[in-house]
């Protein structure tokens, strides 16, 4: 397996969030956990593995421990974001998944 490579283009800020995602153009929709943000981005974990490209709406349920409070204004309220990359995580059975905001054209 190849090493991690870093390709962030912003800071991301501590949060923790309870959203909920849905594939886009779909109605079911699976608790997640929001880890990290930056206004491009974020780092959720579920569980369910994502297929890398796919386009996924998050809601936001409860911000526990906001990264307003940081500083930062990047946790969105209901956004459509793409799944960059999807790993297991250790614990077995929960998955750690990047993903990147699709802004308005």
């Amino acid at each position: 397996m190849a090493p991690f490579t870093e390709k962030r283009r912003e800071p991301r800020v501590a949060c923790d969030a309870a959203v909920e995602w849905a594939l886009f153009n779909r109605f079911e929709f699976h608790p997640a956990r929001l880890r990290n943000v930056s206004p491009a981005g974020g780092y959720l974990e579920c569980g369910q593995r994502l297929n890398e490209g796919s386009t996924l709406q998050i809601r936001l349920r409860q911000c526990l421990a906001p990264a307003a409070a940081n500083g930062c204004l990047s946790v969105r309220t209901n956004v459509l974001c793409e799944v960059k990359w999807c790993r297991e995580l250790e614990a077995g059975g929960a998955f750690g998944v990047g993903v990147r905001y699709h802004f308005p054209v």
